[in-house]
């Protein structure tokens, strides 16, 4: 199996479905002989900030190899001025077959022409499949931009790593999820080993409600999110008082300190991929077991949470 890429063509807005037409000609390669079908899956709509263009981009190209979409990388500068449009598309090639994988538009989009992007996008959805957005920016200072964009989704995905005031930014996507929309956020899905390690904490110690519980959760600048969801998750679960403590480094979450009644237990990241936890109760001590620590990408990680829908 190969692959082929067609050329990237700078369009007008409006010339956008021409330019998508074209794809199929191209994916041809001018041999009569040749057939191209659509194996696209989904619709997927991924919001960067300009300086995370590029890297979107090769994620979107890793993508497509498992997750067949419609792409629009929508990309946020500074100014004002009229929206930059480009597309392009690639092919998986199994001899004369052609299987279009990739139909990727690309919009350069100053943050004043922002209002317009809902109106452009959802003409080009191909409706008889699902449609997800990708919001890899920070949350908005108006919220309308993500909610005029998610409207159009049947799953929001976000990262919540990006937000600048997490607690208040997590509320607001908490008050959109009670109202039935559909979010899942990859900084959540990071936590899995910390959850689960802190479930397997209650393997050796027999939780009572009437007892008081505490925990301290430990954490780096870049995982202010994290902690909070963690320290949140341990409020709702264990009715516990949590202390979210910042370490005064720039790593991620660094531990979680747990107390119940006379038993404790410490959750600590002991290097990039381990998590070690160290059980104690009034009547025993137990080894220390270890949890393998998430480490998915980035690409890895928008697959997954597109399957959880």
């Amino acid at each position: 199996m190969t692959a082929l890429v067609t050329p990237r063509h700078v369009v007008a807005p409006n010339a956008i479905p021409d330019a998508l037409r074209k794809i199929w000609r191209e994916c041809c390669q001018g041999d009569e002989d040749n057939s191209v079908s659509r194996a696209l899956t989904t619709n997927l709509i991924a919001v960067v900030t300009v300086d995370r263009e590029q890297a979107m981009r090769a994620l979107l190209e890793s993508l497509s190899a498992r997750l067949p979409c419609r792409a629009f990388l929508v990309v946020v500068g500074p100014g004002n001025g009229s929206i930059a449009t480009e597309v392009h598309g690639a092919a998986r090639l199994f001899g004369p077959t052609r299987d279009l994988v990739l139909e990727q538009i690309e919009l350069t989009v100053p943050e004043g022409a922002f209002a317009r992007v809902a109106g452009l996008v959802r003409p080009l959805l191909i409706h008889d499949i699902p449609t997800r957005l990708y919001w890899a920016c920070p949350w908005p200072e108006d919220v309308r931009r993500f909610d005029a964009l998610a409207s159009m989704a049947d799953l929001s995905i976000l990262d919540s790593s990006r937000f600048t005031l997490p607690a208040s930014d997590l509320d607001a996507i908490d008050t959109r999820r009670h109202r039935g929309m559909q979010v899942v956020d990859l900084e959540w899905m990071r936590l899995r080993p910390w959850r689960r390690a802190l479930a397997e904490v209650f393997e050796r110690i027999r939780y009572q409600p009437n007892l008081h519980t505490a925990a301290v959760v430990r954490h780096g600048d870049a995982a202010v999110a994290a902690a909070t969801m963690l320290g949140r998750w341990l409020e709702r679960r264990l009715s516990a008082h949590v202390v979210v403590e910042a370490n005064g480094d720039a790593g991620g979450l660094a531990g979680v300190d747990l107390q119940h009644g006379g038993s404790a237990a410490t959750v600590t990241l002991v290097d990039s991929g381990r998590i070690e936890v160290a059980v104690e109760t009034e009547d025993a001590c137990f080894l220390p077991f270890g949890v393998p620590s998430s480490r998915g990408s980035e690409g890895d990680l928008l697959a997954a949470a597109i399957d959880l829908a």
